[in-house]
């Protein structure tokens, strides 16, 4: 098959890259899709509509910035594709509660699902289905089953061509360029496990994470000669999204809730308490805690007690719903346990020690815990792990539950990703671009000083953060300058040196402005990189990438 753009992956950002692409230059797109399923990680993600300087927000009162947050810039292309009227509300200033524009409902499709707090039938389904239909209007062609396994390139080292497996043999797609949107490596354990040992170290971690994520696209571009960033990252989420728990998901939503309470004790299987379950204190790592697992313990007065509470903070209609179940859930969880269904369900006795046994602890070493626990919350001083008072509350009242909780990841989010620079252009050692190359989301570290994160974890330099409310400042009011000539968006930079040029011809520069003043960088990967993000950064760079990949075409074209 013939085309003038490839996108390896049809999640978020390949689709969207796809899409903006076609927009910018009317080319013929390929879409490439390992998966039976369109889109990838995206289809679990809820998305946060934290949305700014729309055209919505403008008409709603709300004072916007010049140039418009990028947040904006990519609402407003959303909105043009038709439809969102019906699935996106904005509120008036003066009555903002948490985002100013929101999803009321889950799209009807998973309306009844059980978890509100991950996909399907969020952002994330929203912007894949409005894709798929952009596509077909668009003439652009998705081939599912179809995993890419090899780079063709000429004798310049520029992409022309890409191997893909599918059903009826081996294909080859003949290309002008190429966007690698194929994820990270979020399901590939043993790699997760190369960077990453002390939490990887085969001990229980669910993974919330399409199979087919583990690492393709970044094994494909470093054949080629592509920078694979080998940071060790000192995050508290190693590997992208990762709780070291322990937590109830994606089981029930409410009874996660109960866990993530501190007012449970929460109990290793030793039969032990192992932290302050209220803040920080002991051993706050679950990961070196027998089988990286723990239950929290609760009464039937906690259950009654807690679960109005949890129901009256919730803060959408969705949440309400689910939460207002919370005795349901519990019982029904319990119930299918003592059937002996398998998973990792609610316990439920009378007993301290007949709860012992179907947590598969020790009765003696529990009873004996519980009992010491009930001391401390009696005295009102917790003087094993200094749990604040106000979370002590004694475990007596039959019957007695304990909820089963482990750790769980997530995608890599860029983590040890492709090297990219601020255009998206996929780097080599030396931090040039490779033509025709470029590479999104989950897969690929930024490079040169764009940050697409608004909050930075611990661990993370200066010369790494965003700086303000926007994550990208702007390049202009007419929000296709960039892809007009006017150079790559770039973040504001808090007391670094400046990234270098992009390859390209993007200027990075140190001061929240293209082409501020700073000392050129010899090699762009002297800067810090930063990972992409979760599902709205990834659908940003999928945006900001077809727009530059319009700047590549008039180039090779001339």
């Amino acid at each position: 098959m013939d085309c003038d753009l490839v996108v390896l992956g049809a999640g978020g950002s390949g689709l969207v890259a796809a899409v903006k692409a076609y927009d910018m230059t009317g080319k013929k797109v390929i879409v490439l899709e390992k998966a039976k399923k369109l889109g990838g990680a995206a289809n679990f993600a809820h998305g946060a509509l934290d949305f700014k300087d729309s055209k919505w927000h403008k008409e709603a009162g709300y004072e916007v910035s010049d140039p418009p947050d990028i947040t904006g810039r990519f609402f407003d292309w959303l909105v043009s594709k038709g439809g969102a009227e019906s699935f996106f509300k904005i509120a008036k200033p003066f009555e903002k509660s948490r985002e100013d524009i929101y999803m009321p409902a889950r799209l009807e499709k998973y309306k009844d699902m059980p978890d509100p707090s991950i996909g399907p039938g969020w952002l994330g389904s929203y912007v894949i289905n409005k894709m798929v239909e952009c596509c077909k209007k668009a003439g652009i062609t998705i081939l599912t089953e179809a995993p890419a396994r090899k780079f063709i390139t000429d004798d310049n080292g520029k992409v022309t061509g890409v191997l893909a497996d599918t059903t009826d043999g081996q294909l080859l797609v003949n290309c002008k360029a190429c966007i690698i949107a194929a994820g990270g490596f979020g399901s590939n354990y043993e790699r997760l496990k190369k960077y990453w040992p002390e939490d990887y170290n085969n001990k229980k971690i669910h993974f919330l994470c399409p199979p087919g994520m583990m690492g393709d696209g970044l094994d494909m571009a470093e054949e080629i000669g592509a920078y694979i960033d080998r940071t060790k990252w000192g995050f508290n989420y190693p590997g992208g999204f990762f709780t070291d728990g322990p937590g109830h998901h994606p089981y029930s939503y409410t009874i996660n809730s109960f866990i993530g309470n501190g007012m449970l004790p929460s109990i290793n299987l030793d039969g032990k308490r192992w932290r302050n379950e209220g803040g920080f204190g002991g051993d706050a790592s679950i990961r070196s805690q027998p089988g990286a697992v723990a239950y929290a313990v609760a009464d039937d007065e906690i259950i009654e007690t807690l679960g109005p509470k949890l129901v009256e903070r919730a803060d959408c209609e969705a949440d309400v719903r689910i939460l207002s179940n919370y005795r349901a859930d519990i019982e029904y969880e319990a119930a299918i346990d003592e059937e002996g269904a398998s998973g990792n369900h609610t316990k439920k006795a009378d007993t301290f020690a007949e709860l012992a046994l179907k947590m598969k602890v020790d009765p003696r070493t529990f009873v004996e815990t519980m009992e010491r626990y009930n001391r401390f919350c009696d005295n009102g001083k917790d003087l094993d792990f200094g749990k604040p008072a106000q979370f002590l509350k004694p475990i007596r009242k039959p019957p007695f539950y304990a909820f089963f909780g482990h750790r769980w990841s997530q995608c890599t989010k860029g983590r040890n990703g492709i090297a990219v620079n601020p255009r998206f252009e996929v780097l080599n050692a030396k931090g040039e671009a490779i033509p025709g190359l470029y590479a999104v989301g989950d897969g690929c570290t930024i490079y040169g000083g764009l940050v697409l994160v608004k909050q930075v974890p611990m661990g993370v330099s200066s010369r790494g953060r965003a700086a303000g409310s926007s994550a990208i400042s702007g390049d202009g009011g007419d929000q296709d300058a960039a892809a007009k000539g006017a150079g790559a968006p770039v973040a504001g930079v808090q007391g670094g040196p400046s990234g270098g040029a992009s390859a390209a011809g993007g200027p990075v520069g140190a001061g929240g402005a293209p082409g501020a003043a700073g000392v050129a960088k010899k090699n762009i990967l002297d800067t810090d990189p930063s990972p992409c993000g979760c599902l709205n950064a990834a659908l940003y760079s999928g945006y900001y990438a077809g727009m530059y990949i319009a700047d590549y075409f008039k180039i090779v074209n001339r």
